[in-house]
């Protein structure tokens, strides 16, 4: 059956979990095992067995999810895993895994998929399993102590299973276009001194087919598309003067002077407001957000892949058609991340630059709240100047984007002084390579030293493709990264290399699979932070044998 079924295309839609109960009860005892809620039965469900399983979407919204296992969870939507809970050690005990998806209102095939890991005594091994679906945000559960039988599970709403008989009607209707939907979901706040970044979401697109009686062919129908991003804030080290204000004259000064000057400088200062660091990172979310909604209609992805059709006789089978469409889907789901993110990640981030524009119009804020109580303490030394913020709107202005506009130096076609290049692929296979970079030109250049396992997906996009276009990209998540401290940076003189060694993520590759592949490992490097060093974009490829 399909992915997704309309509601008036369901028939006999019968509901065989009303979420009373989580599907499996915190339990003791358990040996190691696994079960798939996909229909069939099995004796730790509470839901009946049924052929296929959908939850019902009643209004076109955005939905959250939660999945807790004790030890492995995992909940896919139309063929698509949204979340799954990491149930390695030290993760063997009841938490949360969450995720999120814009849905329209019908009926989506979903999957569920619980495992239990084996620890001696088997008396004391436990089992518990539990899935939420909410228009708010997933609530955490109690998860104090080690123990799962003392762990409580999340008050938010668990999940309700429906089976449906058959689609009504599988004639195809005209085609309607659809409308990109971007998520944002809340800012996550954590303790700390990091670094703010923003991760976009990437691209899902749920199709469906429908029958052409007159042609006897399937076709491609597209239900909905969605992409986001998600931002992560830290406090920093910075004074905020809402909650520290300046206790005398020359401390005023200081925090007007230094607040004044964050725009121009393009770093955070002495004394700084979450408000403007969360401006700034919410203008970079526009931009993902202009540049996904740009490109979905420019890349006509919705019309080539209603353009596909499978003939009937050779494909009987509904099921299989909408897998074969779905997966098409899925790889230009894949084009649409890479080519927006391309976009995206070439956009200029350093002083007097939009995002610290915006954050600066966020600042003055606290600027005028300080000269207010200058005023009021008699502080007549204090500057009464406010920063004039600079350009804002629009966020995104590369052609094409928005017409018209001048051509950023940051993707500007010139040779570069620094060139990249694949120094070693041996390790791919265990999730690592190696780029070297090199100063070719006539004087030294420099760039951030801050390149890691836990940075590098921000200023690196790794991608492997074959011949004949099918390709994986090979980071955990692409974003932009605002280092709330001053960089590290490496020189390098004329002639000088450096090598250096970045994680790239495989869970999506089937390596055997690919094995029979002329396969070409590209990796581009994007640094956005060109304060006193190289500035722009670099791509390196390399013939990879797996």
């Amino acid at each position: 059956m399909n992915n997704y079924i309309p509601i008036n295309k369901a028939v006999n839609p019968v509901c065989i979990y009303q979420g009373d109960e989580p599907l499996i009860s915190k339990t003791l005892g358990v040996d190691a095992m696994t079960f798939n809620f996909d229909g069939s039965a099995c004796e730790h469900a509470t839901c009946a067995g049924a052929p296929e399983m959908f939850i019902k979407v009643e209004e076109d919204g955005l939905y959250y999810f939660g999945v807790e296992a004790d030890d492995t969870g995992s909940i896919s939507i139309a063929n698509e895993e949204l979340c799954e809970k990491d149930g390695t050690k030290p993760n063997g005990k009841l938490n949360l895994a969450t995720g999120a998806r814009y849905l329209k209102a019908g009926y989506y095939k979903v999957a569920l998929s619980w495992t239990n890991n084996a620890y001696p005594p088997v008396s004391n091994n436990a089992a518990a399993f539990n899935v939420t679906m909410d228009r708010e945000p997933i609530q955490a559960g109690k998860y104090e102590g080690n123990s799962t039988m003392k762990r409580e599970f999340s008050p938010s709403p668990k999940i309700k299973l429906w089976t449906i008989e058959k689609e009504s009607t599988i004639t195809c209707e005209p085609s309607k276009e659809v409308e990109l939907e971007f998520e944002k979901p809340e800012p996550v706040y954590l303790e700390g001194n990091g670094d703010c970044n923003v991760s976009s979401l990437r691209p899902k697109i749920c199709v469906t087919v429908c029958k052409d009686e007159s042609e006897n062919v399937w076709r491609c129908r597209v239900v909905s598309v969605s992409a986001g991003a998600k931002l992560t804030m830290y406090e920093g080290i910075y004074v905020n003067p809402y909650v520290d204000p300046p206790l005398n004259e020359e401390e005023a000064t200081e925090a007007v002077n230094e607040m004044n000057g964050y725009q121009a400088y393009g770093r955070v200062g002495t004394w700084h407001t979450p408000q403007a660091s969360l401006a700034h990172e919410e203008h970079h979310r526009r931009q993902w957000e202009d540049a996904y909604k740009f490109y979905w209609k420019d890349s006509k992805i919705q019309e080539m892949l209603e353009n596909q059709t499978i003939s009937c006789d050779k494909e009987p089978n509904m099921d299989k058609a909408v897998k074969f469409m779905q997966a098409l889907a899925n790889e230009m789901a894949l084009d649409l991340w890479t080519e927006t993110s391309a976009y995206v990640l070439a956009l200029p981030d350093d002083a007097n630059d939009r995002p610290y524009c915006a954050g600066q119009e966020a600042l003055n804020e606290a600027t005028a709240y300080v000269i207010r109580l200058s005023n009021a303490m008699g502080w007549n030394n204090v500057p009464r100047f406010i920063t004039k913020p600079g350009t804002i709107e629009p966020p995104c202005f590369i052609p094409p984007v928005s017409e018209g506009e001048t051509r950023s130096m940051a993707v500007a076609e010139e040779p570069a002084p620094l060139t990249l290049s694949m120094a070693d692929t041996s390790q791919f296979t265990e999730g690592k390579i190696t780029v070297r970079f090199r100063n070719e030109g006539n004087e030294p250049v420099r760039i951030p030293d801050e390149i890691n396992d836990e940075t590098s997906d921000f200023f690196f996009v790794t991608v492997l493709r074959t011949q004949q276009g099918k390709m994986r990209v090979l980071n955990r998540e692409i974003g932009t990264m605002t280092f709330q401290r001053p960089l590290n940076y490496r020189e390098l003189a004329p002639g000088q290399e450096y090598s250096v060694t970045i994680p790239v993520c495989l869970d999506e590759v089937d390596l055997e699979g690919w094995k029979q592949c002329s396969c070409e490992l590209e990796t581009r490097y994007y640094n956005q932070q060109g304060k006193d060093c190289f500035l722009g974009k670099l791509r390196a490829t390399a013939k990879l044998a797996l």
